[in-house]
């Protein structure tokens, strides 16, 4: 090759060397702009993550809405949102991002006469409203104890008719969202309820956030009016059991001391925990059990002056969210339903398992639950049809009279007892005359008459054992029937009140001050003592005089409960009455005296009286009865010790 070919191919040589490498530079650059680029988009979607609210799902449409977390000023001024069924307005404020309150359309609040005789209106004295102080929104968050609020005021994301999306952020970087919307189901416990999600996220990216002593506000209850049962009012949770909380946990207590000022217990297994009083009830449910911290306290607020005014013991009450801790931008979604209505049996028993004890029934709600439902199947299927006025007062009494048939044979085979014990007064007499100072040979010769003729004293004692459990679980049903909140009947204005026609001018104890003067609980003690006349006088005249006193026990008792109690007694006295009447005009049944039997089956009168004649004789002689102890069993013979 000569010498131009050599300097050509170096040329070259060079000239693809410099290709090559300045090749490889811009690649070098370009890949240094590309990854500075993706850095750069990278730093970007973490500031924007790190700004963005926790993501809650739009009620309406279903897809995913994330909105700027903005934290309002606290001075800023207060929003309300109305959410509406056909049987309750729920005002929601963004001041706390929850419920303010719950008014309900088709309660009207109390208004007792004294109100009435001011002037005062039923328009004026307005709706039945829960948490209507609204001092704390439901669904409020807390930070360690009931009033322990964040203070937030939110931003309103999203709103429209059934629904609403609130989000704010605390100081400390936690962002919190609330999505509220109306239940969509077709029953009737649906009108009341709400569904929430509350979506938190830690967008503070220095550390950690513990959700563990955050919780979630359930409200306030308090009594509708002055008059009203203390113990209907407190707070509730269910772990498979309800356990009921009245405001007297924050009372002096029985041995007095100093009142509780708050309550905080830590509880496994949490379904529901809510607030009410003796009608209407907040019931705040997940659907996982779970463990909780519940926290209350018992607050005295001024009554409505409809309501009769004065200071009463009201309850609020919170309960902590599960225990998680959340990691810079780490989100968590916590579902919750609301249930904010009237304590009706029927309702509260669709929410699902277990929410029917809401109702506190107590020991006595195997026979409240069943009672509740034919007093509803009465009114709805007879009286509603007949006279919408008067139908829950002629329920009552229906549902008095069916157990009064019920328990006909009861009563029927009493009063034969009854009217056979009295023929033997004068037999009675006259042991009582022979043995003056022997009252222990005058109670074995009366065993000794009751086994001669066939008589079992207890006998006319079990309707009274009947009618007691029915009494006691008729008034655990009633005491919480809403259905009768409102409800007329001949002169009674509201058979969930005292039926008071006027004042007295004067107080007495037990009965108030002044002193209201209700007229059915004097009805029903006049056909008590009325009753008791027809009733065939039985025992020594001490027993009598005592038994005398029971018409004063249950017109105390009931005085100032709801009317519809003594409606319910005074119908039953009634038709005990007619009972006994016709009982009377029966043929008398002769004393037989019992015939000769199985020697070796004795009944329950021959067993008393062998044990009266045994006390008896070891009384004579100097024997203390009661110290007597059975006899050894004779030991069984044991067989011959074998070696082995």
């Amino acid at each position: 090759m000569d010498r131009k070919g050599i300097i050509g191919l170096l040329i070259c040589g060079l000239l693809f060397a410099a290709h090559i490498y300045y090749s490889n530079e811009l690649s070098k650059v370009k890949v240094a702009e590309q990854k500075a680029e993706q850095e750069a988009k990278k730093l970007a979607a973490e500031e924007e993550a790190k700004n963005a609210p926790p993501t809650v799902v739009d009620p309406e449409s279903g897809e995913v809405v994330a909105a700027p977390a903005i934290a309002a000023a606290e001075d800023a001024p207060e929003e309300e949102i109305r959410l509406e069924t056909d049987k309750v307005v729920f005002i929601l404020t963004n001041k706390g991002g929850g419920i303010k309150y719950a008014e309900f359309k088709d309660q009207n609040a109390v208004l007792l006469r004294d109100a009435k005789k001011k002037g005062m209106t039923v328009e004026e004295a307005g709706k039945v409203r829960l948490n209507r102080f609204g001092k704390v929104a439901v669904g409020e968050v807390v930070d360690g104890g009931v009033d322990a609020t964040l203070g937030l005021t939110y931003t309103v994301v999203k709103q429209d008719d059934t629904s609403v999306i609130f989000t704010a952020q605390t100081p400390t970087g936690l962002t919190i969202a609330k999505s509220w919307s109306l239940s969509t189901g077709d029953k009737e416990s649906d009108e009341y309820l709400l569904d929430f999600e509350i979506a938190l996220k830690n967008n503070n990216p220095q550390g950690n956030i513990s959700l563990n002593d955050y919780g979630l506000h359930a409200g306030s209850a308090g009594p509708l009016f002055k008059g009203e049962e203390a113990r209907g009012t407190g707070f509730f949770t269910y772990d498979g059991g309800l356990k009921f909380k009245t405001t007297s946990v924050f009372g002096k207590g029985f041995f007095g001391g100093a009142p509780k000022e708050k309550y905080e217990k830590r509880q496994d297994g949490v379904i529901y925990a809510g607030v009410s009083n003796q009608f209407f009830a907040t019931l705040i449910s997940k659907k996982e059990a779970a463990d909780t911290t519940i926290w209350a306290k018992g607050p005295e607020l001024e009554l409505e002056e409809s309501g009769g005014g004065s200071k009463k013991r009201f309850v609020s009450m919170a309960w902590s969210l599960p225990e998680t801790t959340l990691a810079p931008n780490e989100n968590r979604k916590i579902a919750y339903q609301v249930f904010m209505g009237p304590k009706d049996n029927k309702v509260v028993r669709q929410l699902g398992k277990g929410r029917g004890e809401v109702m506190h029934y107590g020991f006595f709600s195997i026979i409240s639950r069943p009672l509740n439902s034919l007093l509803n199947f009465y009114h709805d299927a007879i009286f509603s049809k007949m006279s919408s006025k008067w139908a829950w007062g002629f329920a009552v009494m229906l549902v008095t009279i069916t157990i009064r048939i019920v328990i006909w044979p009861l009563h029927n085979a009493s009063t034969k007892t009854m009217k056979r014990m009295s023929k033997l007064q004068p037999m009675m007499a006259e042991i009582k005359e022979k043995y003056p100072d022997d009252p222990q040979k005058v109670q074995t010769e009366t065993m000794k008459l009751y086994k001669e003729y066939h008589i079992n004293p207890m006998g006319g004692c079990l309707p009274m054992f009947a009618q007691i459990p029915i009494f006691f679980g008729f008034y655990s049903m009633l005491r919480s029937a809403v259905e009768l909140r409102g409800a007329e009947f001949l002169w009674v204005p509201d058979l969930s009140l005292p039926d008071t026609v006027m004042s007295l001018p004067f107080g007495l104890p037990f009965l108030g001050n002044p002193v209201p003067l209700n007229l059915l609980p004097l009805l029903m003690m006049i056909t008590m003592f009325i009753q008791m006349q027809l009733t065939p006088k039985t025992g020594d005249p001490m027993q009598r005089r005592i038994f005398m006193l029971m018409p004063f026990m249950f017109f105390f008792f009931c005085y100032n409960f709801a009317s519809a109690l003594a409606l319910y007694w005074t119908t039953q006295n009634i038709f005990s009455i007619g009972q006994t009447w016709l009982m009377q005009r029966q043929p008398d049944t002769e004393l037989q005296k019992r015939k000769p039997g199985n020697p070796n089956k004795k009944s329950f009168m021959e067993r008393m009286a062998e044990k009266a004649e045994e006390a008896q004789r070891l009384q004579k002689e100097g024997k203390n009865p009661n110290s007597q102890q059975p006899a050894a069993k004779p030991k069984k013979p044991r067989g011959p010790k074998t070696g082995g």
